[in-house]
């Protein structure tokens, strides 16, 4: 498997690669091209463009969740390809307003989002393949955002969880992975854990959750401050994710 982020937070000097505060990561996995996530806008055109991706393989799109950094993107996605397949949950179309009014849900009503793709909306487990999964409605999520979901790949040390902003709670969704899965080594995680709003006691007790996991690649970004990877990496090895980097799986690099 390999995995090129094609929007995140944050670019490295040099690359020329734009940068905005959402996520999106192309994922080639044996003959799938999927589409994780596709951003606030259409920096994930400009960026793949950039990277040489030639998004008119995509075969599968997936949503992690309704939030506008990460379905934004859809407005703007068009491809040659009529039979991609879009996999989420039945409730990402639930409407997302702000206090304010502002309306940050996805762009797209299943109207239109039929009208491009092949819809597969579940809230159960979808394989891909035998090696990847989509993880559906994770259990014990008590957030407002029932559709928050992620991807399992399972590596050859272990599973390897791909999230976008983990809103079901990134220990829940670990959980549910190793249960679906039955196994219960983790080797890697990746993608937004939502840490921005918790105190530096729960933080410092996730790292310690992560410690006892033995998790040897993590990769917490997106919805992830400095302060957070800091507490963090007191007791874990953090990896730094920007636009552009790519991830080998099961691969040399």
């Amino acid at each position: 498997m390999k995995i090129t982020v094609l929007v995140e937070n944050n670019s490295r000097i040099d690359n020329y690669l734009v940068s905005e505060p959402a996520f999106s990561l192309f994922i080639e996995d044996s003959e799938r091209k999927i589409l994780f996530d596709l951003g606030y806008s259409d920096i994930f055109l400009k960026n793949s463009k950039s990277l040489n991706i030639d998004l008119n393989e995509v075969t599968d799109i997936v949503l992690s969740h309704s939030h506008n950094d990460h379905t934004g993107g859809l407005v703007y996605f068009s491809c040659k390809n009529t039979s991609i397949k879009l996999t989420a949950h039945p409730n990402i179309f639930d409407e997302k307003f702000e206090l304010d009014g502002t309306y940050y849900g996805c762009p797209l009503s299943k109207a239109e989002m039929e009208q491009k793709f092949i819809l597969n909306l579940t809230s159960k487990v979808y394989k891909f393949s035998e090696d990847l999964l989509f993880l559906g409605e994770i259990e014990n999520n008590k957030s407002d955002d029932i559709d928050d979901s992620a991807l399992v790949y399972i590596h050859k040390d272990g599973l390897f969880i791909i999230t976008g902003c983990s809103h079901a709670g990134i220990i829940n969704i670990v959980n549910y992975a190793k249960k679906v899965t039955r196994i219960n080594k983790v080797y890697g995680i990746l993608g937004g854990m939502h840490l921005l709003n918790l105190s530096e006691q729960e933080i410092e007790d996730l790292g310690e959750f992560f410690r006892k996991e033995d998790i040897k690649y993590l990769a917490p970004c997106h919805c992830c401050d400095l302060n957070s990877k800091i507490i963090l990496s007191k007791k874990n090895i953090i990896q730094e994710i920007c636009t552009g980097d790519v991830i080998y799986l099961n691969e040399k690099d």
